[in-house]
């Protein structure tokens, strides 16, 4: 039979990671801990897999994430509330994104500001607006399509890279001139890869009480 204690602190988890998300198709965690250690609100382990993850102007596909040694404030914590931390805890992240993922979050109902950004960068502040642009994934990296009325506009071709935990971009056209993806100063970018489906980055993240 499942430790009552670890039903609560897994309930209080899920309330506590939905409460964090807009929208979040599917969850599933697991959790490790010792009866001892349950009781001081310590938990050895969470593994955490989810789809559909919408946050802001911030949506994946899909999410593993990964931590240990977690200590929750048992003493804020009830049942049918969410959990809450009492020391900050260091997560390792696997996430995938989608061309739609990416299209929202640069170029669509998630915030327009990167995408300007981008074109204001390697193609000059008077590249006008990226609506309506379109965002292909190949393997050889991103691609800007703009509407179908600025068919003399060539597309916007970029390149990312994982460079000093940031993630840096390369346009085809200004291949001396790349810039740098703003993240929260949370996040460490480790390693990312794209094939022709998704962009997948591997990293980490502090996450505070």
């Amino acid at each position: 039979m499942a430790n009552p204690v670890l039903n609560l602190l897994r309930h209080g988890l899920q309330l506590w990671l939905r409460g964090q998300c807009d929208a979040l198709d599917h969850l599933q965690l697991d959790v490790e801990g010792t009866p001892a250690g349950l009781l001081k609100g310590r938990l050895d382990a969470v593994y955490l897999q989810a789809r559909g993850i919408v946050r802001g102007a911030y949506r994946l596909s899909r999410a593993v994430v990964t931590c240990h040694d977690l200590q929750l404030d048992l003493g804020r914590l009830r049942p049918g509330q969410p959990m809450t931390l009492s020391t900050p805890l260091n997560v390792t992240l696997e996430v995938w994104c989608s061309a739609a993922d990416l299209q929202y979050m640069m170029l669509g109902e998630g915030d327009t500001a990167m995408g300007m950004a981008l074109l204001a960068h390697f193609r000059g502040l008077n590249s006008g607006s990226c609506r309506g642009w379109q965002l292909q994934i190949t393997e050889a990296g991103l691609r800007l399509l703009p509407p179908a009325q600025q068919t003399p506009t060539p597309p916007l071709l970029l390149q990312l890279r994982s460079v000093d935990h940031r993630i840096v971009v390369h346009g085809e056209e200004a291949p001396d001139r790349p810039t740098i993806i703003p993240l929260d100063p949370a996040i460490r970018i480790h390693d990312l890869r794209i094939d022709a489906r998704h962009l997948r980055l591997w990293g980490e993240a502090l996450v505070t009480p």
